[in-house]
């Protein structure tokens, strides 16, 4: 997995939008675990982790693939570097 952390959230989902307008999946997929629903059945709750929750808020994740041509991942690095929050 290939990731960036962004300074704040604002940012990510800006980023987010960045690529997706220019037909590129950039997703977040990180919840913590204590808010999973699995973590909340163990009494875990939001304030429990603040810097765990913090960073998921910042955190994107990479287009990722076994097919990703090389191409295409110039795509996506142009991209990024041209994102202006």
């Amino acid at each position: 997995m290939y990731y960036l952390l962004m300074p704040s959230l604002e940012q990510r989902q800006g980023l987010i939008a960045f690529l997706r307008a220019r037909g590129i999946l950039c997703v977040f997929h990180y919840v913590p675990l204590h808010l999973s629903p699995m973590g909340r059945k163990f009494g875990g709750s939001p304030g429990g982790c603040p810097i765990t929750e913090e960073k998921s808020d910042r955190l994107v994740r990479l287009p990722f693939y076994n097919t990703l041509a090389e191409a295409d991942q110039e795509k996506v690095i142009r991209a990024i570097q041209e994102y202006r929050p």
